[in-house]
């Protein structure tokens, strides 16, 4: 059923595999670095989401810091 797509998979790992190692590295790197820093944030978003819609404190302030530029409550803004 999913032949297809060992085959493709099978023609793109040989296809890898024949060039240069430099080059592999490099394909690898511009190809991986994108997607696992893409997949990151996407979690990222997902659990800040899924925290801020299960906390008993209502109001409260993302984890990361607000989007409006304000400091957060309680700490002194440095600059």
């Amino acid at each position: 059923m999913l032949e297809w797509l060992v085959e493709w998979y099978d023609g793109v790992e040989l296809w890898l595999v024949q060039l240069p190692y430099p080059l592999q590295v490099a394909l690898v790197f511009a190809v991986l670095l994108p997607l696992c820093w893409g997949l990151a944030r996407v979690i990222d978003r997902g659990i800040d989401g899924l925290g801020a819609k299960l906390t008993r404190v209502r109001d409260a302030e993302p984890p990361v810091g607000r989007r409006d530029g304000e400091p957060a409550r309680g700490r002194k803004e440095t600059a």
